[in-house]
């Protein structure tokens, strides 16, 4: 059923003034706002019906309403409008990170931490799937005749390494020989295109070396890892500072719920510029009482990551909805600059 404008007017005032002071709005104190030419009688009717739609809620011990779960989803998709863009802080703390990380998954960490010093919400920075991560070097260094650092450097600016053990002593023209195989031959292609028969040409070339099972090992973990999204939580315990969290028992039901990294990855992986998770939208677990705000960043080819925010329902959508977003812009420049551009 489509909503009057009137209906709309009063949804969006109490959604404004709930989302400021966190106590259930009367038609008394709506009735006194200038803006709303109504009567006390007539917001409360309007109230009335609002709630049986499903947009309004009434705590048991107030007369006055709160908005639903349903009432935040029309609030973000057709009443909230947009905030006007200013030049602040966000974008200064990022330049700050400039030239500071050079491996991907710190920045995006690194991100992720700002994101919620800047907000005072809990916040959550997710890394890209990386199959279609290109390799662009190995280096192989000799500690001793048994004992390997193996690095891996990707073009997006992953950089990983392991030491390894070998089973038997491996000389130096061995180690040279196997580093420079590796990059004749798996150089250039993706995480998914390194098959058993890419490794077999690898075997073939290096010869029978101590060193070729640790590495081979070594690159099948890299495959897995870079192929499966990391996911970092910041500032969880700012969530206390919310009254909706005062209850002991559900906010810590929440901060257990939530240190799981698979329950803050959405269910819409593909995130088109903002994406708004509201309550029960979040499924049945600690997360219904919550909403997440994410916003995607690029990485050119490689994918798309997400950075966000978790919050109670009641939180500013507006104004952390386009913050988010100008984060997010920055983050893909400060990216591109990063790890890109000096891999054309």
């Amino acid at each position: 059923m489509e909503l009057s404008e009137r209906k709309k007017q009063i949804l969006k005032a109490i959604i404004g003034d709930y989302i400021r002071t966190a106590e259930p709005v009367g038609s008394k104190t709506l009735a006194a706002r200038p803006e709303l030419r109504f009567s006390s009688a007539t917001i409360r009717n309007e109230m009335s019906e609002l709630e049986d739609m499903g947009y309004l809620e009434k705590p048991h011990t107030s007369a006055g309403r709160i908005p639903s779960p349903a009432g935040y989803r029309l609030y973000v998709d057709e009443l909230m409008g947009t905030d006007e863009p200013t030049e602040g802080s966000d974008e200064t703390a990022l330049e700050q990170m400039r030239g500071k990380v050079r491996e991907l998954d710190r920045l995006v960490q690194e991100a992720g931490r700002l994101v919620s010093t800047l907000t005072d919400y809990a916040s959550v920075a997710v890394t890209p799937y990386m199959n279609h991560t290109v390799l662009k070097q190995f280096e192989i260094v000799s500690v001793d005749h048994v004992t390997f650092v193996i690095v891996v450097v990707t073009d997006a600016g992953v950089v990983k390494s392991k030491l390894v053990h070998t089973a038997a002593e491996v000389s130096k023209e061995e180690s040279e020989l196997l580093t420079y195989v590796l990059n004749q031959t798996l150089t250039g292609l993706s995480l998914d295109q390194i098959t058993a028969e890419r490794f077999d040409v690898v075997r073939r070339a290096a010869g029978l070396t101590a060193l070729l099972a640790p590495v081979a090992e070594y690159i099948a973990e890299l495959i897995e890892e870079l192929g499966s999204q990391k996911v970092y939580l910041e500032g969880a315990s700012k969530l206390l500072r919310f009254p909706e969290y005062h209850d002991t028992r559900k906010a810590q039901a929440l901060l257990d719920y939530i240190t799981d990294d698979k329950h803050l990855v959405p269910v819409r992986r593909n995130i088109d510029g903002i994406e708004f998770f509201i309550g029960p939208e979040n499924g049945e677990n600690p997360l219904s009482d919550a909403s997440m705000i994410y916003a995607k960043y690029d990485i050119g080819a490689i994918g798309q990551g997400m950075i966000g925010i978790v919050g109670p329902t009641r939180m500013d959508y507006k104004h952390l909805s386009a913050r988010l977003s100008r984060f997010a812009k920055g983050l893909n420049k400060l990216i591109a600059d990063t790890f890109l551009d000096e891999n054309k």
